[in-house]
């Protein structure tokens, strides 16, 4: 037999209390990357809420821009912001599909 569905009284739900810091570089928040600061020099990183890597803070110095551009460049921008670089253009990351709607023939 299956198993019988939870009952749940509400649709929406507020788990936590949760705290996290939001991680800058070059003074643009970066999507998708939180930290928690553990101890003095330890911080663990989570990307996109499933990927969890724990770093000193000389570590994260040197890895978090590359994850700021990596994570930019995946969502179709060049890089991450720098300082004296335009903002980033107002447009969807991904390219518009086109349909084809006839294909010519090349042979005569």
């Amino acid at each position: 037999m299956g198993a019988k569905p939870l009952r749940v009284s509400f649709v929406v739900n507020f788990p936590g209390p949760f705290s996290h810091h939001d991680v800058v570089v070059h003074g643009w928040k970066v999507p998708l990357l939180q930290a928690n600061l553990v101890g003095e020099d330890r911080i663990d990183l989570l990307l996109d809420g499933r990927i969890a890597l724990e770093l000193s803070t000389a570590e994260a110095e040197k890895l978090v821009p590359f994850l700021a551009d990596a994570i930019a460049v995946a969502s179709g921008f060049g890089s991450h912001p720098r300082d004296g670089m335009e903002p980033p253009l107002e447009r969807l990351p991904q390219v518009r599909p086109q349909r084809v709607t006839e294909l010519l023939s090349l042979d005569p």
